[in-house]
């Protein structure tokens, strides 16, 4: 993954808070629609004071879309970003690898930024490193290799010829499959040994960067990198329900955890 550009962060102040994971969509876990509720009250609890808010991928268990189809459902969801938008809220959509076909739809919709690769924010004075986090550190060639096979246009050209039907059957099946795959001991969070955490003091080698944010391990986390740098993963919304929270009072990121 190429390095991230420092030389022009995304320079932000106020409230932000950071979601992942949620796989809406899914049946494992605690049923799809109820996920989804969840995730509605809980951004409506912090609604009045957010300025921006993060979705850090793989929002859906599988998303694509056509020029005049996306798949159906999501309702509450997309009315509380709209919500969101309307009220003046920044919304940032970065593409993880369930969601990684997210197109304008999004843009068009709810006035969200997509993100493709993470980037670098200042965060109300923090040096901030934020992504999905998938496929860095470590060697992941065989990952990396078949991410590009789905993120190559042309490929995602010939998948849009099936009928929306076909296309999204056979994307929720392999969805599946992948998940059914993991052995849950592989979502407890490795400490030094995690590939996020060795890219991040990779990256501190030669940036100074306050907060490394990222989601995709499902496992909410908080490690000091040094005295200035700490790395969160924030978790996900299948098993977890968190959330991270950054003030805009000048206090520190923390993560958090659903309360209805």
């Amino acid at each position: 993954m190429e390095k991230p550009d420092f030389q022009h962060p995304t320079v932000i102040e106020g409230t932000a808070l950071f979601v992942s994971d949620a796989h809406l969509g899914a049946s494992s876990g605690v049923d799809s629609l109820t996920r989804e509720k969840m995730l509605v009250d809980m951004l409506r609890q912090h609604r009045d004071s957010l300025k921006h808010v993060f979705l850090l991928g793989d929002m859906f268990d599988f998303w694509f879309e056509y020029k005049d189809v996306v798949p159906k459902g999501y309702f509450k969801l997309f009315n509380i970003l709209s919500e969101l938008h309307e009220n003046g809220t920044e919304i940032y959509y970065f593409t993880g690898n369930h969601d990684m076909w997210v197109q304008d739809y999004f843009t068009r919709s709810f006035g969200c930024k997509v993100f493709y690769q993470q980037q670098v924010f200042d965060i109300n004075g923090k040096r901030c490193v934020i992504g999905h986090g998938d496929g860095i550190g470590g060697k992941q060639r065989r990952y990396l290799f078949i991410k590009h096979v789905f993120a190559f246009k042309p490929n995602r050209v010939l998948y849009s010829m099936l009928h929306p039907r076909q296309a999204f059957a056979i994307a929720k099946f392999f969805s599946r499959k992948s998940r059914a795959s993991h052995d849950e001991s592989l979502f407890t969070f490795q400490g030094e040994r995690e590939f996020q955490v060795q890219y991040a003091r990779k990256l501190l080698e030669t940036e100074p960067v306050d907060c490394f944010i990222y989601g995709h391990r499902h496992t909410p986390a908080e490690l000091a990198l040094s005295d200035s740098s700490h790395f969160f993963n924030i978790g996900d919304w299948l098993n977890h329900f968190s959330y991270l929270l950054f003030p805009s009072d000048g206090s520190e990121p923390s993560l958090q955890y659903y309360e209805p």
